[in-house]
């Protein structure tokens, strides 16, 4: 006899939630996926989509806990839901983006590895908050459900230290933790593992490049199912010119933005993380298929 078990997955970001329901079984089917966008901003938007259609539509969500109130209800609703109701939903599943060195696997969410979490969002102070926002809010809506928390860089633990430590004092690893920690690693454990099964190949006998590309974007070298180099490094903003984050970068120029254009640390890191990449260097967008157009518009208009 089959088990079904119901599993809600959030993905938490800054102002958007992105959700989807499984039913775990033996085909692990995707029931419905969504997002709310614009959480605390100006007109905050639901939108669901499944087999019994596509919900779009304004809602009121000024925090993370109103946001997934509103999904619930989406997935609970008499007519596009598939839920009869909130005690349905067996577990939920976290993607978190740091883990420090401390999670290196998915791990079981209760009052000891959420203080754990909370003490390493100085590490990830643009992603760590905001998914200890989705925790918290769930814990105060779903008090008895299972949450689960998966890392990002709990795949890139397996790099070899001549590929995680930065050439500065050792005594910087030592106090503060800096190292290369690496990103994306659920999306290249995934990818590893897909391209394995495409090739018809185990994976311990694979040497492969895998590539994240999107708004954020990171390339991993894995050797035999390990990751053993990354280009993203103590933060999301190391490796590649993505949407908004400038890449790899002189260390010096930050400090010399400080200096001659009189911008404080803050300004600094909004210029690095939210004005470079493709937006900067377009001057207009972070979309790779806007620029495209605009460029191969001018080609024609010459």
């Amino acid at each position: 006899m089959s088990y079904f078990m119901i599993i809600l997955v959030l993905n938490c970001g800054s102002s958007s939630i992105k959700y989807c329901l499984f039913s775990i079984d033996y085909q692990e089917a995707c029931l419905v996926r969504g997002s709310i966008k614009r959480i605390g901003l100006s007109d905050p938007i639901l939108i669901q989509e499944s087999t019994k259609g596509k919900i779009e539509q304004q809602v009121a969500a000024e925090n993370h806990r109103q946001a997934i109130y509103l999904l619930i209800e989406a997935l609970t609703s008499p007519h596009q839901g598939f839920l009869p109701s909130i005690d349905s939903i067996e577990a939920v599943g976290h993607r978190v983006v740091h883990g420090g060195e401390e999670f290196t696997y998915p791990v079981k969410l209760n009052e000891k590895t959420i203080e754990a979490l909370k003490a390493l969002s100085n590490l990830a102070p643009l992603h760590n908050p905001h998914n200890l926002a989705g925790i918290e809010a769930v814990s105060c809506l779903l008090p008895d459900v299972i949450q689960v928390a998966v890392f990002d860089t709990a795949f890139h633990q397996t790099l070899p230290a001549k590929a995680y430590l930065y050439a500065l004092p050792y005594e910087m690893y030592e106090k503060f933790g800096i190292r290369r920690y690496g990103f994306h690693g659920i999306s290249h454990r995934f990818v590893m593992q897909e391209a394995a099964r495409i090739v018809r190949k185990p994976i311990e006998d694979l040497r492969m490049i895998s590539c994240h590309l999107g708004n954020g974007s990171s390339i991993s070298a894995i050797k035999y199912g390990r990751s053993v180099d990354t280009s993203m490094g103590f933060t999301p903003l190391e490796g590649l010119v993505m949407g908004t984050r400038c890449g790899d970068l002189d260390p010096a120029i930050p400090m010399f933005l400080v200096d001659k254009a009189s911008l404080d640390l803050a300004e600094v890191n909004n210029i690095l993380n939210q004005k470079s990449g493709l937006v900067g260097l377009s001057g207009f967008s972070s979309d790779m298929r806007e620029i495209v157009k605009a460029a191969y518009s001018e080609e024609l208009s010459s």
